[in-house]
């Protein structure tokens, strides 16, 4: 037994997926319309809990019946979009993105990408635009409610019908509570997992139940929808990136559908009515299909543009997502749903498994042919392996140096069977700079070690808010190093420009960058680049009472797009990657001259020796991304392997005036 259809949620299904487009189209006007989501969940509580309420209640509830009502729902459309990534990244991804899309579509099949894309979320998390089917974290969270959900309210159903309420109170209230505690402590986790987003669902379940008071008075009905819709306004146009999510703030937009959908239970007001046009019920109509179509279409536009895509681009783009939106509903959702296609419950169980198997070893073909690095030339694939051995190897050596008790413990660089002289310290760049270190030290036969930690520059006493993990690390390498009479020289590196900017630069993903002072509390006033030269200093003073030669590494350019990415789709399509990526000097020292000025004010008063790669990279005009026809970069702003060869001619003034002298 379907509900009593209602235009209003339809339109209501429009102000959420628009949202949602707007904002990944990167509107500063929809900063909030991530929102749209949460705007979704809500109505699908609601929804589905009337259906399935409505049957248990006249004794006609079936579980098969059900969940084959959620197959011709979801699946359909769903794999044509999953078939599509996966011919589009053929042809765009480079092979070790390629892979990444094969076990993002194993998991959006089986239903649990929001697991895989929480454990990808992190420090190296890689930029959502590279992540097609990024998206279908929330009909995760949807499907993960709708196998448990029709089983608790049978169950309740059993002990008495009177319960549902109190038990969708009970659950939803230690959601909303685990929501908020969790947002606190692992955002990824409360944005992605169902524990913390159930009570959207439950939400718009608990006003199916119709237990509520009604509202006759029409005035209040208008005062109701008036507010709601002013706090999905309110959520869609002033909440941020920065905005903590989803915790308490997910309150105003959730809350803000529950209002619209309770106030038109009992008669349309001024807001149902303005969402009841048919412009806005006929997007609700094709919310679905739009909602699955439009982020690979983003996705896919960015990764070909290389660089942000032109008003002309963005306005094709636009009017193809719509397009192809309408003919999926059309084609391909509506025949599906209406039983012109796959009539029997037998025959679309069958086409269910049997598309879902194939979409499953679709993505297990890609990851066992390693993201196909045979494609297109035999030139290009050489340069875009998915397994950088030398990189997993300087990865692999974070798990020693957090564990290291004394130097041998940690990953040697340079000349074999010698005792160190040196030691390599720092965050992720640190790891990116090893294999030319390597390489020099092999040359001067000197032998040092590693000890690294992503994002953790080696700053004595600094760490990021509400974090203690890097000022632990950075102790235990003094300690480590105390006992260390044999190592003469440290060489601090790090990714000091993200530190003192605390901003990501151009496309890049990830969080904002902000520095706390662990030993002095009253420091919280200062800037970031404050907070670094007090750091480095603690840390440059505790190295020199042991007797310690300190030497520090510059930054390297930050670029802002996904060189590999972008010089594999430059190449395939005969454009100059430079031209279209490539920072200008002018960009590059906007963005470093704090870091230059610090380092060159250290270099001065402090006596320390600095390597400056920058000038290896970047000419008169601007900074390189390729040389010898090889990415110098493995993401946006890590050298690749080569990369890290190729500035190797850094170091040596370093070993000629230190190291050769120490030994």
């Amino acid at each position: 037994m379907q509900p009593k259809y209602r235009a209003d949620i339809d339109g209501l299904r429009a102000i959420a997926v628009m949202s949602v487009l707007f904002f990944h189209s990167g509107s500063s006007i929809f900063s909030g319309g991530y929102v749209g989501v949460d705007i979704f969940f809500v109505i699908s509580g609601y929804l589905i809990t009337t259906i399935i309420v409505r049957e248990i209640a006249s004794d006609s509830f079936s579980i098969s019946d059900f969940y084959e009502r959620r197959f011709r729902r979801i699946l359909p459309a769903l794999t044509a979009v999953v078939l599509f990534s996966l011919l589009a990244g053929f042809f765009l991804l480079t092979p070790a993105y390629l892979m990444e899309l094969g076990k993002s579509v194993i998991a959006t099949t089986l239903f649990s990408s929001n697991f895989l894309f929480h454990s990808d979320a992190g420090y190296f998390d890689r930029a959502a635009e590279m992540k097609p089917l990024l998206h279908t974290w929330s009909l995760a969270v949807e499907e993960q409610y709708y196998i448990f959900f029709p089983l608790l309210l049978i169950l309740i159903a059993k002990m008495d019908t009177r319960h549902y309420l109190r038990w969708l109170l009970v659950l939803g209230a230690l959601s909303f509570i685990s929501c908020v505690v969790v947002t606190d402590s692992n955002a990824s986790a409360a944005f992605y997992l169902i524990p913390s987003r159930a009570w959207e669902l439950f939400l718009g379940s608990v006003l199916a139940l119709n237990v509520l008071a009604r509202t006759e008075n029409r005035w209040a009905r208008e005062s109701l929808a008036v507010l709601g819709l002013g706090l999905i306004v309110y959520s869609v146009t002033c909440f941020t990136d920065d905005t903590v999510f989803p915790g308490i703030a997910a309150i105003a937009p959730t809350l803000g559908s529950a209002l619209i959908i309770y106030a038109g239970i009992n008669g349309q007001t001024s807001v149902s009515r303005l969402l009841s046009l048919r412009p806005f019920v006929f997007v609700g109509l094709i919310s679905y299909s739009l909602y699955l179509w439009h982020w690979p279409i983003i996705v896919y536009t960015k990764i070909y543009s290389i660089a942000e895509p032109e008003a002309v681009t963005t306005t094709v783009m636009f009017i193809a997502t719509f397009l192809i939106s309408v003919l999926s509903w059309r084609y391909i959702e509506t025949p599906f749903r209406k039983r012109s296609l796959c009539g029997s419950k037998r025959s679309m169980l069958s086409a269910s498994a049997i598309g879902s198997l194939v979409l499953v070893c679709g993505g297990l073909v890609v990851l066992l042919a390693d993201g196909f690095p045979q494609r297109y030339s035999q030139a290009i694939p050489e340069r875009f392996s998915s397994y950088d051995t030398d990189w997993e190897h300087w990865k692999s050596c974070e798990k020693k140096s957090r564990k290291a008790e004394q130097m041998s413990d940690l990953c040697p660089l340079g000349a074999a069977d010698k005792t160190s002289s040196f030691i390599l310290w720092g965050d992720s760049h640190a790891k990116a700079l090893a294999s030319g270190l390597d390489m020099k030290a092999k040359e001067y036969q000197v032998t040092g070690a590693i000890a690294a930690k992503a994002g953790c520059p080696p700053l004595t006493g600094i760490d990021r808010p509400g974090q203690t993990s890097c000022h632990r690390f950075n102790q235990s390498m003094l300690a480590l190093l105390a006992d260390a009479p044999e190592i003469h020289t440290v060489i601090l590196a790090a990714r000091w420009t993200l530190s003192s900017k605390g901003t990501r630069y151009k496309n890049e993903g990830g969080e904002p960058v902000s520095l706390v002072d662990l030993q002095s509390p009253d420091a919280d006033n200062l800037s970031n680049v404050a907070l670094i030269e007090k750091g480095l200093q603690r840390t440059m003073d505790e190295l020199r009472k042991m007797g310690k030669e300190v030497v520090l590494v510059g930054s390297v350019p930050d670029i802002g797009h996904e060189v590999p990415s972008a010089y594999y789709v430059a190449e395939v399509s005969s454009r100059n990657l430079e031209h279209l990526i490539s920072p200008t000097r002018k960009e590059y020292l906007q963005r470093t001259g704090e870091v230059i000025s610090l380092l060159e004010k250290l270099e001065k008063t402090q006596s320390v020796y600095v390597v400056k790669p920058g000038p290896y990279l970047c000419n008169t005009d601007y900074c390189e991304v390729k040389a010898e026809g090889i990415p110098l970069y493995r993401d946006d702003n890590h050298l690749s392997t080569f990369g890290s060869r190729y500035i190797g001619r850094a170091y040596d003034e370093m070993f000629t005036d230190i190291l050769l002298v120490e030994k």
